[in-house]
């Protein structure tokens, strides 16, 4: 039996109280509201406060007025839709993207912290549940930008904020218990089978989805957050609040800390120097015996020749042999206290260079060329003093955040004057170190500080690097040459691997591809003939110093200035993300190859299997040529379907909604009639007939069956059915159920289209 409405109703107290009632709880909703809003003001000016001293103020003040000028007309209910206030939450993104279009850049943090407050704005005018949610996130909000303030005054927010908040409880929570009496208890929606099954299915194909899809960590590439401990040069919008510390443990600790440089605490007799890492991790040079030649060389042959030999065998730098022994590992580097050389703040993946070589001679590599400078360009940047290489300011536009990337490299236990740098570095930064003569440029074109026996311990370099994109290889690397080489071997070998390429790019990667692909990277394997690099294109299997070397020679058979780079490698694997860098070990010694830009500028290739490639990003255009030269056929073909299914549309909607309407009948049986409405309204629209807004739905569809006496009286049949289930009465199923299977099948989208075709339904 239904229930029976109480008499209380009949009262003549109730006509007296119950618009008074109403009206007090209409107020009581509008004063909710009032307090979240003011809330929510209150947390968006102590992010302001932060944000107004040093941050443009025409851009400060359009943003707040595009927030405010949006959430006026969401009160004023301008929009119909209320999902339109997300727009709140966009402003303060679309004003961060045009601040660094205009290079006057909000840091990201601020970004997020008015995208929180804008959200909680948004939220104080919806339900009583996203208000309470609104105050939650004003309060964190205040707290936050609260307690990262260096104003002494900024407390005065959170008292105010606690203020209106303790109003807001007492106005709105401590009513009357009898208001809150239990008048009706209903059971809620339980959990369908049809969500459940949605949800398996969802977290199934998610699973399935990311699944080899992700690579190793890339945390520390973008240098996203925190902008406030960087420079300008790591992000526009930073703001150097972190610091760098003083405390020689922290030094140890984290990259970005400057420690003491001086201190005899750190200068450990255990220190290894480079050379001693190449011959552990590579093997040592093969002594030769050449005592037998002696008589047939000149006085000033035989004193060159000793002056080479000696060099090489103690590691001065300005040689480098292929011909090696098998590793042997040296133990006095496990013993070490600290078994790190370098931290590396930036990229994962990418080559720190200690040396380079530009000439070959048989099995030993050399530098002829001198590139030495130690009168460096000084600039200021802010609070920093930079020291750049003139040639490659000179030789390119001003560099600037866009095209420049800043990263830091601590050195721990590498003795050398050298200074490990990624490709193209332009520019030093050491904190307090402003002197020139504390910089300079060897003659490979390395960085070092001359003068000195070594660089301190501890000492935190800034490295600033040009960012290298591959539409400028393509543009400006030379057209490819032939080149005369007393290795038929090697000159073969090339002329196979780069000729159906065209361009002298494509022949670069072709080389380096085929070396990654067919040969194996294996150091401990050993050289028994006077020719390593004959050997190693034989026998396909070599150390790292075998692969850039041919690499090298490779590119100079196709008409390219290159050169041989030793140093680091900096493992994906090696990042200690709670510390913020990466650990190179000695271990990470590395030999790879580097080609002439055309303009000064060398640019780096690693066919070595194993080591990541350097990645050079292509321009949007570059990607869509390139996409469209490879796709074209897939293009026209999809063109192709697109007409078709085009030409299709009314069948494949026809058949989409028969075939979701048998599935939700199934699921949700008490809803047939409903959903068979909708999709006869859906089967109008397209065929051009909709459902004038506002107009019932029953003297819609038999106004639109008027003239089909055939089908006017299934069509009424249908309507009253469903206003029996609407309006309380118990349908009969399978009366229903044919009353819907017969409209459906007749009333399709053809039909509809011949319906009234001179008459609007």
């Amino acid at each position: 039996m239904p229930t029976q409405p109480s008499s209380a109703w009949k009262s003549p107290r109730f006509f007296k109280t119950a618009p008074i009632a109403k009206a007090t709880s209409l107020l009581s909703q509008g004063r909710k509201s009032t307090e979240a809003i003011v809330l929510a003001l209150v947390a968006i000016t102590a992010v302001g406060c932060l944000r107004f001293p040093v941050e443009s103020t025409w851009l400060f003040a359009l943003e707040i007025s595009g927030i405010l000028l949006f959430f006026s007309a969401e009160v004023a209910q301008l929009f119909t839709r209320p999902y339109f206030s997300i727009a709140l939450a966009f402003v303060p993104i679309l004003s961060a993207l045009v601040s660094r279009k205009f290079g006057t850049a909000i840091a990201f943090e601020m970004t997020a912290l008015t995208v929180f407050g804008a959200v909680s704005l948004a939220m104080s005018i919806r339900t009583s549940r996203t208000r309470a949610m609104s105050l939650v996130g004003s309060g964190f909000l205040t707290l936050f930008a609260v307690s990262i303030s260096d104003s002494p005054r900024a407390v005065m927010f959170a008292i105010v904020w606690m203020a209106i908040c303790v109003w807001h409880l007492v106005a709105n929570h401590w009513e009357r218990l009898e208001l809150s009496a239990v008048q009706q208890v209903r059971r809620g929606a339980g959990v369908r089978p049809a969500s459940v099954a949605a949800a398996i299915a969802l977290c199934v194909f998610s699973a399935w989805f990311v699944k080899d899809r992700f690579s190793e960590s890339k945390r520390f590439a973008g240098g996203f957050m925190p902008t406030s401990g960087g420079s300008k040069w790591s992000d526009p919008g930073a703001r150097n609040g972190v610091g760098t510390g003083e405390a020689a443990i922290a030094a140890k600790d984290h990259a970005e800390s400057f420690g003491a440089v001086e201190s005899d605490l750190f200068l450990e007799s255990t220190e290894s120097t480079l050379f001693d890492m190449f011959n552990d991790s590579i093997g040592d040079v093969k002594k030769k015996n050449k005592w037998e030649r002696r008589q047939g060389i000149t006085p000033e042959n035989l004193i060159h020749f000793h002056q080479q030999a000696a060099t090489s065998e103690k590691g001065g730098g300005s040689t480098f042999s292929t011909d090696r022994l098998p590793p042997k590992k040296n133990l006095k580097l496990d013993n070490a206290t600290e078994n790190s050389v370098l931290q590396w703040a930036g990229p994962s993946g990418i080559r720190l260079a200690m040396n380079r070589y530009d000439s070959y001679e048989g099995t030993q590599w050399v530098n002829k060329k001198s590139l030495r400078n130690e009168s460096l360009l000084q600039k200021t940047s802010g609070d920093a003093v930079w020291f750049f290489d003139p040639k490659l300011i000179s030789s390119k536009k001003e560099l600037t955040p866009a095209n420049t990337s800043v990263n830091l490299v601590k050195i721990l236990r590498l003795d050398s004057t050298r200074i490990p740098t990624p490709m193209m570095a332009s520019g030093l930064h050491i904190k307090d170190v402003d002197r020139q003569d504390f910089y300079g440029i060897e003659d490979d074109g390395c960085f070092f500080m001359p003068g000195r026996e070594k660089v301190p311990p501890l000492t935190v370099v800034n490295v600033a690097s040009h960012i290298l994109m591959e539409d400028e290889i393509l543009n400006q690397l030379p057209q490819a040459q032939s080149a005369t080489s007393n290795d038929q071997r090697l000159a073969s070998t090339v002329k196979t691997w780069t000729q159906s390429n065209n361009h002298v790019y494509e022949k670069v990667q072709s080389i380096v591809s085929h070396l990654r692909s067919e040969f194996t990277f294996d150091r401990s394997f050993e050289t028994k003939s006077d020719d390593p690099v004959a050997e190693f294109l034989q026998s396909r299997r070599g150390g790292d110093h075998l692969f850039a070397t041919t690499a090298a020679l490779m590119m100079r058979e196709i008409g390219l200035r290159s050169r041989l780079v030793t140093g680091f490698y900096v493992r994906p694997s090696a990042i200690d993300i709670a510390a913020g860098h990466t650990n190179v070990l000695p271990d990470d010694v590395h030999v790879w190859a580097e080609v002439d830009l055309g303009d000064g500028r060398w640019f780096e290739i690693a066919p070595t299997p194993g080591y990541q490639q350097p990645i050079y990003t292509p321009s949007m255009w570059l990607v869509s040529k390139r996409f469209a030269l490879a796709h074209w056929p897939h293009a026209i073909a999809l063109c192709f379907i697109a007409l078709c299914l085009y030409l299709t549309r009314l069948f494949w909607a026809e058949l989409g909604l028969n075939i979701g309407y048998r599935i939700a009948a199934i699921l949700c049986p008490g809803k047939r009639l409903g959903l068979a409405m909708r999709v006869l309204q859906t089967r109008a629209k397209l065929a051009g007939f909709p459902r004038i807004a506002g107009r019932p739905q029953r003297d819609w569809l038999l106004s639109l069956t008027a003239s089909q006496e055939a089908i006017r009286e299934t069509a009424r049949r249908f309507c009253d059915a469903a206003d029996r289930a609407t309006f309380g009465g118990t349908p009969n199923s399978s009366d229903n159920r044919n009353l819907e299977n017969e409209l459906l099948m007749y009333l399709k989208i053809k039909t509809f289209r011949h319906l009234h075709s001179g008459k609007s339904a």
